[in-house]
This record gives structure tokens, sequence and C-alpha cells, in this order.
């Protein structure tokens, strides 16, 4: 009797367990008969199932119990499927929930509709129980490798902070409370021009200290975007209709920042592309300002864009020191090169940045040079459709 009732103390534990891992999945459909169908497939599958009959009980649903999936029918009275999927991709908690849509009619009827609001799949009704579960399955499965590749991404951001910032950030906060210091001890006795030199040293410090801020909050969009499908998307759609001008306002810039505005050169075709304006010009921004950076007053900085066979592109080619084929390849690994030989504030982020912004918006980037004459950059976005 013991071993009986510690048996099935053991299966009720397991079945808890069991029950405590499942997913958890929002059906949402008006019809009840079709409801019970997807739940008893879904449920023989392992999986927890919630219901709501229609798109507003649907919605009110996810925002309450946040499933691991939702599959929903098209056509419902109220709000139909893409208005319910419009509306739970507004909130954050729900906005990145897997979602499939179910249907009577041929998918391909509602196919761009539907991801172009970030459905993850259709199934045909009547449903097949193995291409149902193994569809939700698969999602499923994608969530969490997404989910697995943020935390990642985290982790290696958490890791590259800790190695690099307090070194970038101790180097400017010195200038700063050292010159501070002198202020607050000697302000008395220094001459107007003296002390007009200290707060320049305060400026140009807090300004060095604002740049790398601003460049680990670029690197952790860097590392953070691929994971977001809504906000990737839209970064693409709402592309930059005029690159061009966007490029000379960033390259004219950066040009009077080093007082360089005559070795800049400019040769600019207009130029539509799809990544979003604030993107881009973070893009350009670190790549412009190492070819500043890395060349001498008196040599050229020439930039030019271009529009052909479906695709836009931005050359940037300076007369600087180039680098070794050995350094473009490794671009990604958080680091400066030769900083033991050259002077250089910083964090050897610009590159990487630039390389991981090109690729996760669908473009292309290509490294060329000649060490100790140069190097040119070509990057390339598909062209938005006008």
């Amino acid at each position: 009797m013991v071993r009986q009732c510690k048996s099935l103390y053991i299966n009720a534990s397991k079945r808890t367990e069991e029950l405590l891992m499942a997913k958890r999945i929002l059906c949402i459909e008006d019809e009840p008969d079709m409801r019970m169908v997807a739940r008893v497939m879904l449920e023989l599958a392992g999986y927890e199932v919630e219901e709501a009959a229609d798109g507003k009980e649907g919605v009110d649903h996810a925002l309450k119990i946040i499933p691991d999936l939702i599959v929903c029918d098209i056509t419902m009275p109220g709000l139909d499927g893409f208005e319910t999927l419009e509306e739970l991709r507004k909130h954050e908690s729900t906005a990145h929930i897997p979602f499939i849509f179910m249907t009577g009619e041929d998918p391909r009827t509602h196919l761009r509709k539907g991801m172009n609001l970030g459905a993850s799949d259709f199934i045909l009704k009547p449903i097949n129980a193995d291409d149902f579960v193994k569809a939700v399955q698969v999602r499923l499965e994608e969530a969490d490798q997404r989910k697995n590749e943020s935390q990642r991404a985290i982790d290696e951001l958490s890791e590259n902070i800790t190695r690099a910032l307090p070194h970038e950030l101790r180097t400017p906060m010195t200038g700063i409370l050292g010159s501070a210091e002198l202020l607050k001890s000697q302000a008395k006795e220094m001459t107007p021009e003296e002390t007009k030199d200290i707060a320049q040293s305060l400026f140009d410090s807090a300004v060095r200290m604002n740049q790398t801020l601003e460049k680990f909050w670029i690197y952790t969009q860097c590392l953070l975007l691929p994971n977001d499908e809504a906000k990737l998307t839209a970064s693409r759609q709402m592309g930059s209709e005029k690159a061009h001008q966007i490029v000379k306002r960033v390259a004219e810039k950066l040009s009077s920042s080093y007082s360089r505005t005559s070795d800049l050169v400019l040769n600019l075709s207009p130029i539509a592309i799809g990544i979003s304006e604030r993107y881009l010009e973070q893009l350009l921004q670190q790549l412009i300002d190492n070819a500043f950076k890395f060349s001498t007053v008196g040599m050229q900085v020439t930039i030019l864009t271009i529009g052909e066979n479906g695709m836009g592109q931005i050359i940037i080619k300076d007369n600087g020191r180039g680098m070794s084929e050995d350094q473009i390849k490794r671009v990604h690994t958080f680091m400066q090169f030769n900083r033991e030989q050259h002077e250089q504030q910083g964090l050897g982020l610009g590159l990487m940045i630039a390389k991981r912004l090109t690729e996760i918006h669908g473009g292309n980037i290509h490294v060329s040079n000649i060490q100790g004459n140069g190097t040119t950059i070509s990057i390339s976005f598909p062209l938005l459709q006008m």
C-alpha cells in the first residue's frame, strides 16, 4: 500500500511538473466547434490551451495571461484576425508572441498582409492535426531560439561593457575631476584666459564621455535589434527616402568638427534605401568619423552614392593608413587595431557597429584597402520601391 501511494505521488509530481513546463497557447476562434477541434489537437500534443470567442476577448485575454503562442481565425465579428494581430503588436508584452492564422480561404490571399503585420504562419481549414501541431511546434522552437540568442547577446554585451567601459569612462572623468578641482581651489588666482582653457578642457572631457555612452547605446541596439522583429521590420519599411541628403549632412558636420572641410569630396546621386534615417545616420557617423580619424589633414575623404541594379550604394574612401586583411576579418571582435603604435581614443566599435547595422537591414558591406594607402568601404541596401 505504501509503495502504491509512493508511486501515485511520484506520478502526480511528474504530471504537475509537465503541466508547469507545458507551453500555453491561446486559441481565438468565433466558431465553438472549431475551437474545440483546435483545443483537442493541441492538448493531445501536450500543450495548455486557453480560449477566446472573438478578437476583443482574445486581445484582453492575451494581455492578461501572456501566452507562448496564439492561433487565430481571420474572419470574425468585431475585430477580425488582422485587427486582432495589429492590436496585440501595439503592446510590448504581446508584440513578439508567435501568431498563426487559421483560414478557410487560400492563404495566398492574405499572405502579404499577414506577414506585413508580423504573422508567423497560416494554417488552412479544415485543419490537419499533424500539420497544425508541427506548425505550432516549429514556431515555438523559433521563439525559444530567439530568446536564447537575445540572452547570449545580452551576456556578450555585459562582458564587453565590463571589459572596456571602465577605461573609456575613467579617462574623461579624470579630466573632469581634475579641472573641477583646479577651478575649485584656484579660481580666484586664475586669469580669464586660464579659466577659459579649463572650461574648454571640461567641455572636451564631457563630450568624449557622451560619445562613449552614445556608442555603447548604438552597440546595444546592434545586438538586440535582430531579436526584435517588429522594430526591425519597421526600420526596413520606413527607409530613408533621401539617403544622399543624410550622407551630405553627416559628412559636412564631421569634416567641420575635424577642421577639414577642404578635404571632403562629395559625389552624391539621389537614392532611397531600406534602412531608417535614424540607423543610417548612426551607421554613417561611425564610418565617416573613422575616415577622418585615421587619415591626416590634407588627405581627401571621398564619398559617393550610387543607385543601380535594385541596390543603393554608399562608398567612403580615405587615404589614411589602411588595414591589413587580418584586421578586416576581425572587425567583429570589439577591439582597436595597432593601438600601441597609433594614439587614438574610443572603443574600436565603429566598423563593427556599421557592419551589424548594415547586415541586419539586409545590406552588404565590403572593405578594401592598400595598407598604408587608405581604405574604401562600400555599403549597399535594397532600394525602396517608390
